[in-house]
């Protein structure tokens, strides 16, 4: 895997003081939250109205059904004091806007007013000049997008840390209301080189645990593998561990992160694994049970080629539509209908077109596919049935990821947000809006459009303003 624009044995275990047990436990069970529920199976979203992962939901759509419209738009606030760069998108809940930075310090921002409410440095970030590789810089923290449980409040995000000159990755939890620190938990494996692992992809919830995926740093340098991980929301037992079976690489790094289906089944795309002889789960979809046991699989009849010229499948999510299909379209340009009972194996796709190398997140509403192509521009695709056509293309340099609310497709790149109709592809609305890093697509709740710029984050509002 190229993110291109673009261990020790549980050594300390988990680290969690009486005080924070009696904390956690006074906040409820965690396990059935919004975020999981009984016998495994994950509801298709998360609270009405807000945003608390990637995409708004863990299927992974980027849709926002509720809310006001976006049109005309304004600029409610700006805050450009944020400590570090913002690589993950923010999430709205409960009346604020939570960022976390690459300096490992999250904020909670009132929702109305851009306020710092509360902030918390939770780790020192790793400089980046002692990784092997990578396009993060000056310090690597947290990259990827956190995730909130609005069943417990409690707000989870994935950690590189320097300890003692070492690199090293955790956990940690914080009470959403306060920025008190839960717990955090060690995510280091056995033998692997922690310095090669970067935690690109964004963070889900299943079955009372929170998904964390691995991959590498930009340039595919030294050695790393792909991994899923399971870690308990209460912080108390094991973590489960799903490693790619690939010599090297099989990276599960999509920024959107995992995806779940209604079932509780989590699909997991890899990137570039390290045979083109013997299949190694490389460049797969990978349907993995909530206890993170292999259960089902796709691979494009492309694959070993696929893994040796680095045309990553997983450089977008799964996208979980109606009628159990699923849409994943990675680096080589092909959109694959997959049917998501029986993902079909080698080459089992329901349909297939020739589309664009889509790297970021993706989002799907109202029988279209919304796909970020960042070389060439957004491109629409219709679902009708299982067939797949294209629909139209963004113009030139509205390329970015993209989010549905409001009543249009938005997108942020060359300093402008966009808002495009969905069924044209027309540029309907254009405010300036802070440069953002790659992969970062708009978050959209409690009436807010909110942009998590390289150096800040700024909320947009329509005619009817803020909306709790």
């Amino acid at each position: 895997m190229r993110d291109r624009p673009g261990p020790k044995a549980d050594r300390r275990g988990w680290r969690l003081s009486p005080v924070i047990v009696a904390s956690v436990i006074a906040l409820g069970p965690l396990v059935g939250g919004a975020g999981a529920v009984a016998g495994g199976s994950t509801p298709a979203g998360v609270s009405a109205g807000q945003w608390t992962t990637y995409g708004g939901n863990f299927r992974r759509t980027a849709e926002q059904p509720l809310g006001p419209s976006l049109r005309p738009l304004r600029l409610l606030w700006r805050d450009q004091a944020i400590d570090g760069e913002v690589y993950g998108e923010p999430l709205i809940y409960d009346g604020r806007v939570f960022v976390g930075t690459e300096s490992d310090v999250i904020e909670a921002l009132d929702a109305r007013t851009g306020r710092v409410v509360w902030s918390r440095r939770v780790g020192e970030p790793v400089s980046a000049g002692v990784l092997p590789c990578g396009d993060i810089d000056p310090t690597v923290g947290i990259t990827s997008t956190m995730v909130i449980d609005p069943g417990s409040g409690v707000l989870y995000a994935s950690e590189e840390v320097a300890i003692g000159g070492a690199v090293h990755h955790e956990l940690v939890a914080l009470a959403s209301a306060t920025g008190r620190v839960l717990f955090s938990r060690d995510l280091d494996r056995p033998g692997w080189t922690a310095a090669a692992q970067l935690q690109r992809t964004g963070l889900a919830l299943d079955a009372g645990r929170v998904l964390v995926g691995f991959g590498g740093n930009d340039g595919d340098c030294s050695s790393y593998r792909g991994y899923l991980m399971a870690v308990p929301e209460s912080g108390a037992g094991p973590t489960l561990v799903y490693g790619v079976p690939t010599a090297k690489g099989g990276a599960i790094w999509a920024p959107a992160g995992v995806s779940v289906e209604p079932s509780g089944e989590i699909l997991a795309a890899t990137g570039n694994g390290a045979s083109t002889t013997t299949y190694d789960e490389g460049d797969s979809v990978l349907g993995l049970s909530p206890a993170l046991k292999l259960v089902d699989h796709f691979a494009p009849t492309t694959w070993a080629l696929d893994n040796e010229t680095d045309l990553d499948l997983g450089s977008t999510a799964p996208v979980v539509l109606s009628g159990g299909r699923v849409l994943i379209v990675g680096k080589s340009g092909t959109a694959y209908l997959l049917d998501g009972k029986r993902l079909g194996g080698y080459g089992g796709q329901v349909a297939s077109a020739a589309v664009c190398n889509s790297r970021g997140g993706n989002a799907a509403a109202g029988g279209y596919v919304y796909l970020a192509c960042p070389d060439t521009s957004l491109t629409a695709l219709l679902v009708r049935g299982d067939a797949l056509s294209l629909a139209w293309q963004a113009p030139a340099g509205v390329s970015g990821s993209p989010t549905v609310a409001g009543g249009y497709v938005w997108s942020v790149g060359n300093g402008e947000l966009v808002g495009l109709n969905p069924r044209t592809g027309s540029p309907d609305v254009t405010v300036t809006a802070l440069p953002t890093e790659h992969f970062a697509a708009p978050s959209a709740g409690e009436g807010l459009l909110v942009v998590g710029g390289a150096k800040g984050v700024e909320a947009f509002v329509g005619p009817d303003g803020y909306v709790r």
